[in-house]
């Protein structure tokens, strides 16, 4: 009877490996949950040469998007985000929306230690109308099982250029006068 083990890095592993059928189990995935490995079965036969199998985790991250990017900000009021390679090019599971209060949960998320984090990466892809969205990717060092991440939404700004001139005598410049303007509810 033959018994193997499989280093698997960066989601990959290979294995010379003996025909018949083998029960599976993971016994080292820091961040996920071992008991949800499926499956749990493996027949190697003359033909077979995948084997494909899952891990869940059950880390859960909070991102806050605010005009801060801190604890406290005014948060944006709709958006989506997205966990991706690090470069930004490659999505992992669906988008997630931003809620109302700027916050948008991930669960099931891989975590480590404080001293051996799970780092994983996001992009933000859309903003609400009155932010931008934060430039390029972010990244997320889950060294707890639950975490909160803040990340900064400038709001939008357009240059605006003024006149001011004597009502009563046309095109004649104001020599020097301030204006305020304050922002309607």
């Amino acid at each position: 009877m033959a018994n193997y083990e499989v280093t698997i890095t960066d989601g990959v592993g290979s294995r010379t490996m003996n025909l018949g059928t083998y029960t599976v189990s993971a016994t080292s995935a820091p961040g996920y949950d071992l008991s949800t490995l499926t499956p749990t079965s493996y027949t190697v036969d003359a033909t077979s040469q995948t084997g494909a199998f899952t891990l869940s985790a059950n880390g859960t991250l909070t991102i806050n998007f605010n005009e801060t990017g801190e604890a406290g900000g005014i948060p944006i009021t709709a958006g989506s985000v997205a966990m991706t390679n690090s470069t930004g090019e490659t999505q992992y599971g669906t988008v997630t929306q931003i809620d109302t209060n700027g916050v948008a949960t991930f669960n099931n998320v891989p975590y480590g230690s404080a001293q051996a984090p799970y780092t994983l990466y996001f992009k933000q892809l859309t903003s609400d109308a009155t932010h931008n969205i934060y430039p390029g990717v972010f990244m997320v060092n889950m060294g707890a099982q639950t975490q909160t991440k803040y990340v900064q939404n400038t709001p939008i700004t357009s240059l605006q250029n003024f006149t001011l001139t004597d009502a009563n005598y046309t095109d004649l410049p104001i020599n020097s006068a301030t204006l305020s303007f304050a922002e309607n509810a």
